[in-house]
């Protein structure tokens, strides 16, 4: 199977699944050295090694020629052709093409290769209605005549080409899936990279994390090293890491996507890799740099003429313009980022522009901004884009307050629509840690520990984390965190508690619009945690009655909330879930113990003591580990160090079996 450099091609397969050019012919003709030849150009070009590709390809175009094989040298011509538009050598590839047809049987598979090929040209070269017409040509032919290869390749051209770039993405992912499903069922197996890529490239784009990142394996496990899906691959994983704010990972990522992209040449790695670094550079706040890197990105696809990746380069200089507090060149950016893509229905990346524009103009006050947002907030509700919008909060939601307030009643409706669509946007899950300190993440955000310390908003997030349906009300809350107040002077601090906590939680959420995550409403404050979501005390307490030791003890990481240690509201579920920690590391001590595993029992025990140093039970099956590992002297010591503990802070000695047992090592 071909993935990469683990795996040698299957040259047998590959040989299968393309055209036969006569197979009477002995094995060492003409016809079977250009068949070689062409297996060799197209794995080649699979691998990144577009010169070596090419190469092999004009080899087998010259000896089809001399042969009079016109079959052959259209096969030849189409591997050609693919390498060429693999470095974006568009017009020269269409040239070999239309070469490969004049020599084509009407319904040879050099025909549907050379039909594809002209589709892949055309949509490139941003005539996506020809584009769509030849492929869906090809692949026509190639259910027609039973040629899987270019099955497989047309419907993932439809997806990728097609589909994906006018945000039709319900219609890229199924006709991915049907390419993939034919490329595996049918002993294809490294055709499965493109359908892959494409599918986590969507997932990610409409931020469905979970399924972009099961396709990723997967992917990586199909690509070659070095190739242009190992480049994409790179871009996709280090574009997630960059979104969770790690942005050491992204840049070692996107580091790797460049180098990929100069060792192989390949156009789209190029553009993709100086896109990533552009992002990278605003994320670091080296807004000069990102300018730099987007303008680089769009120099390269201006060069191929691919309007699309020219509308994504130009939005991208257009952010790092804004940031870098240039407003007219963001403006200018955007606005031929529009013009490119609308004439192609480039809808997602048009729906994008218009919104950043929309919100320039309302930063700057543009008499223009109630027009630019109602059409930006109309391409979002009609494209299905409602998920960009969630992304995209800080920008939208004081467009939607402006647009709200506006006269215009146009403005006003499709802003109540937007928010309408916003609301039934899943929210991003939330991990929340409370062992060992408070950690909480929303979605890929990390909530600053100063946040939850003002106004007491953390004890309010704490108490509602330990309460039944993790609700309260307004008499218990302030039973607890303000008894001595007033009714009306804890009602203001209720308020001031409950806004604090749904800032924190969702920061960008303008006032009086409803939290996804913090409810309060007649007297009741309720926390919702999206599905997914995960607390670490609650997972704790799940594996600690499911027996699980192992898993319950690695969710347990410290001790829980030491920000409120002197808090009565605390004080209970601390101890019960020390205790239960305590409990699973004797569990785990006794267990190994009982196999004759003695340190793993012996390190269970000083665990336990190092949680409650006067646990009886830890020190006589520590010392009893001791001496399973000829220990004596560490045996000696736990029980000293147990009997001045219970001395000094008890003021009791050691249980009987334990004094014994001391006992009897001094007499050793």
């Amino acid at each position: 199977m071909y993935k990469n450099s683990r795996h040698s091609p299957n040259w047998r397969n590959l040989r299968r699944r393309l055209p036969i050019i006569n197979e009477n012919k002995p094995v060492d003709s003409p016809a079977n050295e250009i068949l070689s030849l062409i297996d060799e150009s197209r794995t080649l070009e699979r691998a990144g090694e577009i010169a070596a590709s090419i190469q092999r390809a004009k080899q087998a175009q010259q000896l089809a020629q001399a042969a009079g094989d016109a079959e052959s040298e259209a096969t030849a011509l189409n591997a050609l052709a693919y390498a060429h538009i693999r470095l974006g050598h568009y017009e020269q590839a269409r040239e070999l093409c239309d070469q490969a047809l004049a020599l084509a049987g009407p319904e040879s598979t050099a025909r549907a290769d050379a039909l594809l090929d002209v589709g892949i040209c055309a949509g490139e070269t941003d005539d996506l209605a020809a584009s769509e017409q030849f492929t869906q040509q090809a692949v026509d032919l190639s259910r027609q005549i039973g040629y899987d290869r270019v099955l497989v390749r047309g419907l993932h051209a439809l997806s990728c080409g097609i589909y994906m770039p006018r945000g039709q993405f319900a219609l890229s992912l199924a006709a991915d899936e049907e390419s993939l499903k034919i490329a595996r069922s049918r002993g294809m197996p490294e055709m499965a990279w493109g359908p892959l890529l494409t599918m986590s490239w969507v997932y990610w784009l409409t931020g469905q994390r979970q399924p972009a990142e099961s396709r990723l394996a997967e992917l990586h496990e199909a690509v070659s090293p070095g190739s242009l899906g190992d480049g994409y691959w790179h871009f996709i994983q280090a574009s997630l890491a960059l979104e969770d704010g790690d942005t050491a990972t992204a840049r070692d990522w996107f580091a790797k996507t460049l180098s990929i992209a100069e060792a192989n040449g390949i156009a789209e790695n190029r553009f993709l890799a100086r896109l990533g670094m552009s992002r990278l550079s605003r994320a670091a706040g080296d807004n000069p740099s990102a300018v730099a890197w987007a303008a680089d990105a769009l120099a390269i696809v201006e060069r191929t003429g691919y309007h699309h990746l020219q509308g994504e380069a130009l939005i991208e200089r257009a952010r790092a313009a804004w940031a870098l507090g240039d407003l007219p060149a963001a403006e200018a950016d955007l606005r031929a980022a529009i013009e490119r893509l609308a004439p192609l229905r480039l809808d997602f990346d048009r729906a994008i522009a218009l919104l950043l524009l929309a919100a320039l103009f309302h930063q700057q006050g543009h008499p223009g901004a109630a027009d630019a947002w109602r059409e930006a907030a109309s391409r979002l509700a009609q494209g299905g884009f409602v998920f960009l919008a969630d992304r995209e909060r800080s920008l939208v939601f004081p467009l939607i307050v402006a647009g709200l307030d506006s006269r215009d009643k146009s403005v006003a409706s499709v802003s109540v629509s937007l928010l309408d669509h916003l609301q039934q946007v899943p929210a991003p899950p939330m991990r929340i840690v409370t062992l060992g300190g408070w950690q909480v993440r929303v979605g890929a955000r990390s909530l600053e520990k100063q946040a939850l310390r003002q106004r007491r908003s953390g004890e309010l997030l704490g108490l509602l984390l330990t309460s039944p349906g993790r609700s309260l009300s307004f008499d218990q809350v302030a039973d607890v965190l303000w008894p001595e107040k007033s009714s009306s002077a804890a009602q203001a601090l209720f308020h001031h508690a409950t806004s604090t906590l749904r800032r924190a939680l969702e920061p960008d959420l303008p006032e009086k619009f409803p939290s996804r995550y913090l409810e309060v409403s007649e007297g009741q404050v309720t926390l919702r945690l999206p599905p997914a979501s995960t607390v670490d005390f609650e997972t704790f307490e799940a594996r600690y009655r499911q027996r699980d030791w192992a898993a319950a003890l690695a969710a347990y990481s410290g001790e829980f909330l030491p920000e409120y240690r002197y808090a009565d509201w605390a004080v209970a579920l601390r101890q019960r879930l020390a205790q239960w920690c305590q409990h699973a590391l004797l569990a785990v001590a006794e267990a190994a113990f009982e196999k004759g595993h003695f340190q793993e029992s012996l390190e269970a025990c000083q665990k336990v003591l190092a949680l409650e140093p006067w646990q009886e039970q830890a020190a006589l099956l520590g010392m009893r580990a001791c001496l399973g590992l000829e220990n004596r002297s560490g045996a000696l010591r736990l029980y000293k160090t147990l009997e001045k503990s219970l001395r000094d802070d008890l003021g009791v000695e050691p249980q009987d079996a334990l004094q014994t047992l001391y006992q009897s090592l001094l007499k050793r």
